[in-house]
């Protein structure tokens, strides 16, 4: 999960769109443990997914392409300890999230 933010982090920082395929070979992570993580951050409203447009005769399959969302910018920056242009707003997973739950530092009180 974590992995698969930083790059996404860096494509919103550049303003580019990635597909699962580029997220796989570049986190070297397999195909059902990259599209589960998307899957997490979509539902959660973190990133959001937009099919490609093929021009017309193309015949090959469409991509997916994935982008951060605003919100998910400033939250993944504050999970992943980086500085934020903004104070981020205080995050609640939505149910099936349970993994960025776990990712936070627990405070001893």
């Amino acid at each position: 999960m974590v992995d698969v933010l930083v790059l996404l982090v860096q494509a919103w920082e550049d303003g580019a769109q990635v597909h699962g395929w580029l997220i796989m070979r570049s986190v070297r992570r397999s195909g059902p443990t990259v599209y589960a993580a998307l899957d997490r951050l979509e539902d959660a409203g973190w990133i959001e997914g937009s099919w490609e447009l093929l021009p017309a005769g193309e015949d090959r399959p469409r991509r997916r392409f994935y982008r951060l969302t605003a919100h998910g910018a400033e939250a993944a920056r504050g999970l992943l300890g980086e500085p934020s242009r903004t104070p981020p707003p205080r995050l609640r997973p939505q149910p099936g999230f349970g993994l960025i739950a776990r990712l936070r530092p627990v405070r001893a009180r």
